[in-house]
């Protein structure tokens, strides 16, 4: 995608709106430019003849009037459909934005800092609207106005225009230098910004260990370095366009009145023609005045388009990054039975495979516990299970088919995992668990019930509908992981997945989620990484990871006889940690 094609999207997707608000800026343009002539005609033909027939006149001021009013209204009526076509381009611009972002592969959104990806989709496209309705129909009123007004002058007299048309190249040559000074400063501010977005976040997202280690002024030092430097390329943005914009164009206007002035304003003065002369001087000077009114409209929105330009060049490079692959096979799955041919996945740019020829059969209704040192590839294994990462080689089938080609709606009716840290939104415990799914109490108060959070549910003040504040902080860990299994059960999945659903639990829950599992052992397939060891030990079978590879796999008491194996050293070192 050009550039040009994403900031002129609104005048192609809405032609009829266009072509509507052109014609009436059109109309309010010739309405516009016909005062000066109306006036010219009266001093010409009436003031200084000392010619005043009282009628001619009633029509005269008529004419005037009307052609003001009529001026008026038509600009107004423009600038309402410019400013809606603008906010309906706006608003479709964002959806399309945050829309590819939600498809694009996790990969890509975890390399990005999140305030740099919330910098995207408000502040680029607030940019894009400041061009839309600050620059584009103040540039297109500005040109339809020239191009009115030289009409005018040239109907009245050829060498006047001639001079007067000097300051448009001028006003080119000028905005050109500009832009050609000030780019590079304009892409630093808007980048800069990114980057202060994100430390906002950041800091936002830590403030208790920030707080609690005492580096506030630390952080405060990192973000005024960014204001700073931000600081000092708008100042030199700002000095351009105090020498190069509207001082230049100010100074330009100047000299083409005098040039005017002294063309037909001395030279003129002892000829025969004298009235005709005082007329047109004064048509010319009115004029002029309203030539160098839209060149410093352009030269000062000028800054407008350059920040939508390096925000549409954002945007571009947002909306042109490749998106995940979407499977198309839209059979369901019937038995749910996940199969690894020499699975290996390597994250992008990454130096060696994560996973390395992982292979095995994970049968229906199993429950499979992963289990490793930190770094081993269990998340990453899980990821790949899930179909959240793409394998890199070797095949990963489900029932027989390639995971990669399963449609997601299918998939997400089949698969249903339980992370680490669960999203949580600041809505009530209810939107939380339902999540955009339209079920019945019954059903909720099922899940609630399977995933042990209904004594939870039960202790706060307006059960289901209590608000959980910001990313659910009301709520203990182990009481959004509880929360995060009761939203996976209600979508009834055949395979479960839960990622160290128990890393940052206490005892009481950690029972209680344990319960939970046992009651589903045998409905679904359960597949559970484990950081405590005690979480897995009923399972069918446990994965020891060990570097990317299955280092051991098989029973908790089979494992366990094999001393000084991997499983063995883990479960020692657990043991003496309690």
């Amino acid at each position: 995608m050009k550039l040009r094609d994403l900031l002129l999207e609104p005048l192609i997707n809405s032609p009829r709106r266009a072509l509507a608000a052109l014609v009436l800026l059109i109309f309010a343009t010739g309405c516009d430019v016909l005062g000066p002539w109306l006036v010219q005609f009266y001093i010409d033909h009436h003031l200084v003849p000392q010619h005043f027939p009282q009628q001619a006149l009633v029509l005269l001021a008529l004419a005037y009037i009307t052609t003001q009013i009529a001026a008026a209204a038509g600009r107004y009526w423009q600038s309402v459909l410019f400013a809606r076509l603008a906010a309906d381009a706006v608003r479709d611009l964002r959806v399309r934005v945050f829309s590819h972002l939600l498809r694009l592969p996790q990969h890509r959104i975890d390399a990005t800092p999140v305030g740099e990806l919330t910098n995207r989709v408000t502040s680029d496209t607030d940019a894009m609207r400041d061009f839309y309705i600050g620059f584009l129909s103040s540039v297109l009123k500005s040109v339809v106005l020239l191009v009115g007004i030289f009409i005018a002058m040239t109907l009245i007299d050829v060498r006047l225009t001639l001079v007067s048309a000097l300051l448009i190249p001028a006003g080119i040559v000028l905005i050109w230098v500009f832009q050609r000074l000030s780019n590079a400063a304009a892409m630093g501010v808007r980048q800069l910004r990114s980057q202060q977005s994100a430390r906002l976040n950041e800091a936002i997202q830590g403030m208790p260990i920030i707080q609690m280690f005492r580096q506030g002024q630390q952080f405060l030092a990192r973000f005024d370095q960014v204001g700073q430097q931000q600081y000092r390329l708008r100042l030199k943005i700002v000095r351009f366009n105090a020498l190069l914009l509207r001082s230049g164009v100010d100074l330009l206007s100047t000299l083409a009145l005098a040039g005017l002035i002294y063309g037909f304003g001395i030279t003129q003065m002892g000829s025969a023609h004298q009235a005709i002369g005082i007329g047109v001087l004064y048509a010319f000077i009115s004029y002029l005045g309203r030539v160098s009114e839209p060149l410093m409209d352009i030269c000062q929105r000028f800054s407008l388009y350059q920040r939508a330009s390096v925000a549409g060049q954002r945007l571009i490079s947002v909306l042109e990054t490749p998106l995940a692959s979407v499977g198309r096979d839209q059979r369901l799955i019937e038995w749910s039975q996940l199969e690894l041919r020499e699975v290996r996945f390597r994250h992008p740019e990454a130096a060696h495979d994560t996973l390395r020829g992982i292979s095995g059969v994970i049968s229906p209704g199993t429950f499979v516990g992963i289990v490793g040192a930190t770094g081993s590839g269990k998340s990453t294994l899980l990821d790949v299970l899930c179909g959240l990462k793409p394998i890199s080689d070797g095949e990963l089938l489900l029932d027989g088919r390639a995971l990669s080609g399963i449609a997601p709606a299918v998939l997400s009716e089949t698969i249903a995992v339980v992370p680490q840290e669960p999203f949580l939104r600041s809505t009530t415990l209810r939107d939380n668990i339902l999540l955009g799914l339209e079920v019945s109490d019954a059903e909720l108060a099922e899940a609630v019930s399977a995933a042990r959070l209904d004594r939870v549910v039960a202790a706060l003040p307006n059960g289901l509908d209590t608000p959980l504040g910001e990313r659910g902080l009301s709520l203990s860990s182990g009481e959004r992981q509880l929360l995060a299994l009761a939203r996976a059960l209600l979508r009834k999945p055949a395979i479960l997945m839960l990622d160290e659903a128990t890393a940052s639990i206490d005892s009481a829950t950690e029972a209680e989620l344990g319960k939970a599992l046992d009651a589903l052992h045998g409905k679904v397939t359960l597949i559970v990484v484990a950081h405590r060891l005690a979480t897995i030990a009923h399972a069918d079978h446990i994965l020891v990871m060990d570097n990317g590879v299955i280092a051991e796999q098989g029973r908790h008491e089979a494992l366990l006889a094999r001393r000084e194996g991997r499983y063995w050293q883990l479960w020692q070192s657990a043991a003496s940690t309690t």
